[in-house]
């Protein structure tokens, strides 16, 4: 548990998972710069808060709030962090998942910047078809991962526009949402391994085509034997191995489980199968296979190595971890990675039997079996 001290109240937060506060503080400089320094509104709207700082400050200041956050570990951080107010003020905060549906009372918009500017222009847009042109939209995130002709680009398109100084390396810019807002393709497509499209949103990983890593993966998991029981697609981003994976085998020998922690992955995901008629997925909105009930026989992972813009292995360790204790004793855990992330040592402690299925320059897949 961390105490961060504002101008405006003291919090005390929590990351989700937990971590201590010598590695990762439960917010960054740029929460601070919303809370100190942008305008909060009667009711404001809050897009992409990670732990909830931005969510708990509103509620403290007695303000009826709207959150949303793709991401199943941070509503685990909003919900536990909220827990730890009044009733009174956490009844306060509304928390969503999906697609930004914003109450028609919001008044002013706070976004923690994404990494994906197609993200950022498109929740831009949700505002503007759902409260219209006007309201006060606060952005902020750390310097070095908003580029100036993201800057200069909403400058172009809103009125009102204030680029604030740089503080502690975050930045803070502020306007009012404009009709001058382009249009965005929402949409993108590419052909699948059965030259099916492939179609997600903004924010999913590799929605406008296939990355490299997947694609050496899936022409290796065709050269393997058929998959068949409990198959798990773990990180499953827009289903994209999953789809291999049954063209692998046969449909009626494999039960299909998708998790991820993306609520907009996990949509991409269903909407894809589903064109491929495969509804009988189950879908896990979750962190990692903590909601998966084993044994399962194979699990299928390209893990992720970041956390929003920072290189970290925590989330591939926890997917590591997990899969141990839940495949069954003759099962596999099939992963492609990076070669430079030197995930082997990792998987030694939970796996007796790691073995190298093909490698290149750039990537490698390792089979794991009998877990520790």
């Amino acid at each position: 548990m961390a105490l961060l001290s504002t101008g405006k109240g003291d919090l005390t937060l929590n990351c989700y998972p937990k971590v201590s506060a010598s590695i990762q503080q439960p917010w960054d400089a740029a929460d601070i710069y919303l809370i100190e320094q942008a305008a909060l509104g009667d009711y404001p709207a809050i897009i992409n808060d990670q732990w909830g700082a931005l969510s708990v400050h509103a509620s403290q200041q007695g303000r009826q709030n709207y959150t949303w956050s793709d991401s199943f570990c941070s509503h685990q951080a909003i919900k536990e962090n909220l827990e730890k107010l009044p009733k009174e003020q956490l009844s306060l905060n509304q928390l969503d998942k999906g697609i930004i549906e914003l109450p028609q009372a919001s008044d002013t918009l706070w976004i923690q910047c994404p990494k994906s500017f197609d993200q950022l222009h498109w929740w831009l847009l949700l505002a503007f078809e759902q409260l219209g042109p006007g309201i006060n939209v606060s952005i902020a995130g750390m310097a070095k991962h908003i580029p100036i002709k993201w800057l200069n680009w909403l400058q172009l398109h809103n009125d009102n526009y204030i680029q604030h100084p740089i503080k502690k390396k975050a930045r803070l810019i502020e306007f009012n949402l404009s009709a001058r807002l382009p249009e965005l393709k929402r949409l993108k497509t590419y052909p699948g391994p059965d030259e099916k499209p492939i179609s997600a949103l903004p924010g999913v990983f590799s929605r406008d085509h296939m990355d490299i890593g997947s694609r050496f993966f899936i022409h290796h998991l065709q050269q393997l034997p058929p998959l068949s029981g409990k198959v798990v697609d773990l990180g499953c981003g827009n289903g994209l191995l999953s789809i291999a994976a049954l063209m692998n085998g046969s449909d009626n020998l494999i039960e299909m489980i998708l998790c991820d922690d993306s609520s907009l992955a996990l949509k991409a995901a269903s909407d894809n199968l589903n064109l491929r008629n495969q509804a009988n997925a189950q879908l896990h909105h979750t962190d990692a296979l903590l909601s998966v009930l084993g044994p399962v026989d194979t699990i299928l992972c390209n893990p992720p190595f970041h956390t929003g813009n920072r290189i970290s292995t925590a989330a591939a360790e926890r997917m590591f971890s997990q899969s141990s204790k839940l495949l069954s004793s003759n099962g596999q855990l099939l992963i492609i990675a990076n070669r430079h992330l030197g995930y082997k040592p990792l998987l030694k402690k939970d796996f007796k039997n790691i073995s190298t299925v093909a490698s290149d320059s750039k990537f490698v897949i390792y089979r794991c079996s009998n877990p520790k």
